[in-house]
């Protein structure tokens, strides 16, 4: 989408295993230099190790790319097989015949590496090196680690016939140093652990992957690196997505270089990070929902496709094609922008793109609710809810399975701002008791609308009486919750404030 806007031929970060892509930062060089020990000896066992995501399995494909001819690669990158399996698979990729006079592959453990050992004897005399790697290994259980040590075993009298190379996250490590492994664990003659990348790094390496996709320009500015960095944790998948939305980003908006501000709604969008977005800084603009411009692209090319077709007057352009600037007045309202509308806000006499602007253009304040399905169903409110993929707004009865994430927008009650920190309990004082007898009595639900009288010496009920938790209101607030469908434990919290707020604003009080 973003590449001719870019002057980029490919998608520099993307997260497939492009050996092409390859950065070796001094850690990603080392490790290669391990692999590359595996061509320098005959025989041996050498472990590759790292975190989810490091990029050990480009690291092997750029091994295998770079081999000499005279080297045969079996390359296993599901090790969750039996034994019997795992013999099959390395003697079908080093083309080693396996089959019985039937067609059917060898059954027999024995028979398997039999034909394994005479293929590596023949390689062996003719001066062929053959390296077996195991990716994902700290999958395998452990009678397949005791295959690949019996494997180790095959050999003449001076030269192991086989290198293995296993390559797996920190677990494999741990399994390495089991006591009931350690036959296999003494075997091990080269071993690396791949740390994450420094932030120092992270510049040239993003650089690199522009270079490699056609662009000598530097498309991120350092705040924004900084905070790809922070976020990612030095991890290059990691950072390959958030900079691969953060270009998405960048391009939406018209940017030339990704900003701060962009990379946050980046790291939002891939990460899911529990924090306030889009961020609150004056360019708002930046941080549109990618999400929702992934939805008005994909309507566009569809509503574009069918005029086309049907009456055939769409010229063919000569530029880009249509540019963000160009469709931004029918850009699809984030959102906050459609809660803001859906309670009556004027989005267009205000800019309301966050939380930041709704509160300081209206009454109305956000509110993230970490709440179980059938409280939020209970909310008579509109509220915009997080599947994992993209937001919506729903209203209460539309939800079907609990969001990953969800807000409201309310006017907060009168005192809620004034130490509310916890539950009120029975006995306790608070501004906040004052409004809650207000709305219990305007509440058209039975028991309810009838008054009482505050019990307070005479002409002191001004004097903090009425905000004073007593007995008879923890009864009406038993019989509320009751009714009402919440936990009757008779304490004040925010589930209780939002029922008597939805309650009386949608029987007109």
């Amino acid at each position: 989408m973003y590449l001719d806007y870019f002057g980029l031929n490919r998608l520099p970060f993307s997260i497939a295993p492009d050996p092409e892509l390859l950065y070796l930062s001094p850690a990603h060089h080392e490790a290669l230099a391990h692999l590359n020990y595996a061509l320098t000896g005959h025989g041996g066992l050498i472990c590759l190790t790292g975190e989810v995501g490091m990029g050990k399995t480009t690291l092997c494909r750029a091994f295998i790319d770079q081999a000499p001819a005279s080297v045969d690669i079996a390359y296993i990158f599901n090790p969750v097989l039996s034994a019997t399996e795992l013999l099959q698979a390395i003697c079908q990729e080093l083309e080693v015949p396996c089959s019985l006079e039937n067609g059917q592959l060898m059954q027999s453990n024995k028979q398997l590496i039999d034909a394994l050992y005479q293929a590596l004897i023949e390689r062996y005399a003719s001066g062929r090196k053959v390296i077996c790697i195991i990716d994902e290994a700290q999958s395998m259980p452990a009678p397949l680690l005791e295959q690949i040590r019996l494997l180790t075993n095959l050999e003449t009298h001076k030269d192991k016939l086989l290198t293995l190379i296993l390559v797996g996250q920190p677990e494999l490590q741990q399994t390495l140093a089991q006591h009931s492994i350690r036959q296999l664990d003494q075997r091990i003659t080269a071993r690396f652990h791949l740390k994450a990348m420094e932030q120092k790094q992270l510049k040239p390496y993003l650089q690199h992957r522009l270079q490699q996709a056609g662009c000598d320009q530097s498309l991120f500015n350092n705040d924004a690196i900084s905070y790809i960095w922070q976020a990612a944790k030095g991890i290059p998948r990691l950072i390959n997505s958030i900079s691969d939305r953060a270009l998405l980003g960048a391009y939406a908006t018209d940017q030339q270089k990704v900003s701060k501000s962009i990379a946050k709604q980046a790291v939002f969008e891939v990460l899911g990070e529990k924090t306030k977005f889009p961020v609150r800084d004056q360019t708002t603009k930046e941080a549109v929902s990618i999400n929702s411009l992934l939805k008005y692209v994909a309507s566009s090319v569809i509503l574009m496709t069918l005029l086309v077709a049907g009456f055939g007057w769409i010229s063919q352009s000569e530029d880009r094609g249509v540019s963000f600037s160009k469709i931004s007045k029918l850009w699809v309202d984030n959102q906050y922008q459609q809660l803001a509308k859906a309670n009556g806000l004027d989005i267009k006499q205000f800019e309301l793109e966050n939380c930041q602007q709704i509160e300081m253009n209206s009454e109305f304040s956000c509110l993230s609710l970490d709440w179980p399905l059938k409280d939020l169903r209970r909310l008579q409110m509109p509220m915009a809810v997080f599947d994992g993929e993209q937001w919506q707004l729903v209203s209460a009865e539309q939800l079907t399975t609990t969001p990953i994430r969800s807000f409201i927008l309310w006017q907060p009650v009168q005192g809620f701002d004034k130490g509310f920190e916890q539950a009120l309990k029975p006995g306790e004082s608070h501004e906040l008791i004052a409004w809650v007898r207000s709305q219990l009595e305007q509440t058209q639900l039975e028991d309810f609308s009838a008054e009482w009288q505050v019990i307070a010496p005479a002409g002191q009920q001004n004097f903090g009486f009425n905000t004073f938790y007593d007995p008879i209101l923890a009864e009406k607030i038993g019989a509320f919750q009751q009714q009402v469908g919440l936990k009757t434990d008779r304490l004040i919290g925010l589930k209780t404030l939002l029922a008597l707020q939805s309650l009386t604003q949608n029987e007109g009080v």
